[in-house]
């Protein structure tokens, strides 16, 4: 197998497995909670123990009481305009890198014949590398902002219990 071979094999393995990656992240629902006197980003409802709201960062569990519950949002998603910023200038550049790679494979490995290949293969591969990681961070640099589930602010602790339950804990 000859490098240009691996090299691209390697590129969309690579491209592959982050995709996979990303799915399986996506898989959990995450909230922002906003309460009195403070903001909690991305956290997971686990449940309701007597008054108090149990969430989960991937990291630990914390309750909050749910008479300090305010607002209920969605994380922003990426902003379309990052990712087509990101899209592009992160393909150029990994187009320019991958030309360069390219060139320095070529006269390393002095296949002359397979020069064009070479080359552009690895051209290649760094635009789209570069296109779908700099989509994906420009997209999450330049976000819009949260989407607002319910606002809790004036209702009563019944209220609360009853609408997480049924609409966030029971709908899994």
């Amino acid at each position: 197998m000859n490098t240009l071979c691996k090299t691209l094999v390697f590129i969309f393995a690579l491209l592959s497995f982050s995709q996979v990656v990303a799915q399986g992240e996506e898989g959990k629902t995450t909230y922002w909670i906003y309460t009195y006197s403070s903001e909690l980003q991305d956290y997971q409802i686990d449940g309701i123990e007597e008054d108090q709201l149990v969430l989960n960062n991937g990291s630990w569990d914390v309750k909050i009481p749910l008479d300090e519950l305010e607002l209920i949002a969605l994380p922003p998603k990426p902003g379309t305009l990052g990712q087509l910023i990101g899209g592009g200038l992160g393909g150029y550049c990994g187009g320019v890198v991958g030309l360069v790679l390219g060139f320095i494979t070529w006269g390393v490995t002095g296949a002359h014949e397979n020069g064009g290949f070479i080359v552009g293969g690895g051209a290649l591969g760094g635009a789209i590398a570069g296109a779908y990681y700099g989509s994906r961070f420009g997209g999450n640099l330049l976000k819009g902002p949260p989407e607002t589930l319910v606002d809790m602010a004036m209702w009563n602790l019944d209220e609360k219990k009853e609408w997480i339950q049924n609409s966030l804990i029971n709908s899994y």
